[in-house]
This record gives structure tokens, sequence and C-alpha cells, in this order.
């Protein structure tokens, strides 16, 4: 007994003192966020909403800033086959992207629209969306092949009525670091995406990977999120989202981060997947 006793104070010992780098822990999630994959914020709203991916409850949930549980909106007419990521509007609009797509085999990438997300008010309430769904024009075959696995996507914004996905590189060979961006309208219908740009981040291809993005509300500001490191692209034109200045920030923690959200213009929350005794939290990061 006092053996077993000794290694569960050793192994709690070692959790509390995890080394976050440069990232400033404020909550552990509930279990039931164990597979977080993108995180909402909206200003004058002290809720943080967050989503889960693969096969998890079609539910948007919302966080009180301990990081708690404290509402549950089921999408009743959304299926969640991978939601990989959250976007906002200056609407209070909610965007859900049903996108995910490891094995570069799907044709059915969706995004989910809740009109008003301020007006779910009790602890579990339901939402109707209306739907946009699209295909890659640049895909041609399901799965692709394994030299060319350039089509999951990870990351997407709202900006000026459009939808910007951002993909994640999952090339098994020649890894090359790019990302592909596509674009379409923000609106109920059907549409073909052709990329419009890329760019390569770097070529690591454990962390140069792009799993969630954020515009800031006054879309001057685009950040993308790694599993260590948050790029920041500013004094762009319009799309043209890799034509101005392009910052680094590296965290000082590498973990299944997949989720990011503006708190104010200098802050921002993160998330990432619980793996075994690490990860699953909520976490601020400061851009000065």
């Amino acid at each position: 007994m006092y053996v077993k006793t000794t290694i569960i104070l050793i192994v709690l010992a070692c959790v509390s003192c995890q080394d976050y780098g440069k990232l400033d822990k404020k909550a552990s999630l509930s279990r039931d966020l164990s597979e977080v994959s993108g995180i909402a914020f909206y200003k004058g709203n002290p809720t943080l909403y967050v989503i889960a991916d693969h096969s998890n409850p079609n539910i948007i949930y919302g966080l009180n800033d301990a990081g708690e549980i404290v509402q549950q909106i089921l999408v009743a007419n959304a299926k969640n086959e991978d939601w990989e990521d959250l976007a906002t509007d200056n609407k209070n609009r909610l965007f859900i992207g049903d996108f995910g797509n490891n094995d570069n085999a799907r044709k059915d990438q969706t995004i989910y629209t809740i009109k008003d997300i301020s007006a779910f008010k009790k602890e579990k309430d339901t939402a109707y969306a209306t739907k946009t769904t699209f295909t890659l024009a640049d895909q041609q075959n399901f799965p692709a092949k394994l030299d060319n696995r350039n089509f999951d996507i990870e990351a997407f914004i709202y900006k000026d009525n459009f939808f910007y996905f951002f993909t994640h590189n999952r090339d098994r060979r020649n890894f090359d670091g790019m990302s592909k961006v596509y674009k379409i309208p923000a609106t109920a219908g059907n549409f073909k995406a052709s990329p419009i740009a890329s760019y390569k981040l770097c070529t690591d291809n454990i962390n140069c990977a792009i799993t969630s993005a954020v515009l800031s509300p006054d879309e001057k500001t685009l950040l993308l999120l790694t599993y260590n490191t948050v790029y920041k692209l500013t004094d762009f034109t319009d799309a043209d989202f890799f034509g101005g200045n392009i910052e680094k920030f590296p965290l000082g923690h590498s973990s299944k981060k997949e989720a990011i959200a503006f708190k104010d213009s200098t802050t921002v929350f993160i998330a990432d997947e619980r793996r075994a005794q690490s990860g699953g939290n909520l976490y601020e990061f400061s851009l000065k």
C-alpha cells in the first residue's frame, strides 16, 4: 500500500511540475474534450465555445473562465464526421468546419453555420445549422496517392463573405511543408474549391503542419497554429495572406495543439488534445 501511494504521489508531482514553455496553463479540460479541435471567443461574451473532433458528439460546448463546461448546444441537423475548427464573424455567427481528412479520402467536406451563438442561454439547448458543402477541385484520387496527400484541412477562417481553408500537409513521401489555401463563398450550397495560393512554413513534418487558424476581429491579423508554433500574418492585402509580414512565435512546448482563438488583441487561447498524462489543457499565450 505504501509503495502504491508513493508511486501515485510521484506521478501527481510530475504532472504538476510540467514545463509548458511560453504557455500559461489556465485549466485542465473535461474528459469530454480530450480531442478538442476548435475554440471560438467573442468580445463581450464570457463564454468560450469548444468542439471535439472525429466521432465525438455533435455538440458545441460552452466553457466558463475556469475552463468548466457550463453549456452544451446540440446541433440537431449535423453529424460530427470530423469537426476540426471553429470560425467566427462580427455578427455572432459560429462556423463549424467538418472537413478533417487525415487519409485524404473524403468527398463530403462541410461547414455548418449557427446564426447567432449568443442566443443560446440554457445549460442544454438545441441549434439548427445551415449547411455549406464543398469538394476540392484539384484532388483526383480518393484516397490521394501517398506522394500527393495535401488535401486534409484542419484550419479555416471567415472573411468578407468567404471561407478560406488552409491544408494540413500529410505527404508521406518527400514532405515539403507546403500548405494550400482554398476559398469558397460563405453561403448555403455546394461548391468546388480550387487552390488560390500556397506557402511553405517549414519542412518538419511533425511541427510544420497547420492545425488551426483565427482571424482577428479587425481582420488585420491572421494566426496559424502548429503543434509548437504560432505564425502571425499581418499587413496583407485582401486574401493575399502570405504577401505581408510573417512572424514566428515558438511556444517552447510541443503537443497536439489543434485550437486557437483571440482573447484580445495581444493574447490568444490555445488548447491541445489529451495524450496519456499530457495535454488536455486550455492555455493563454501572449503575442507581445
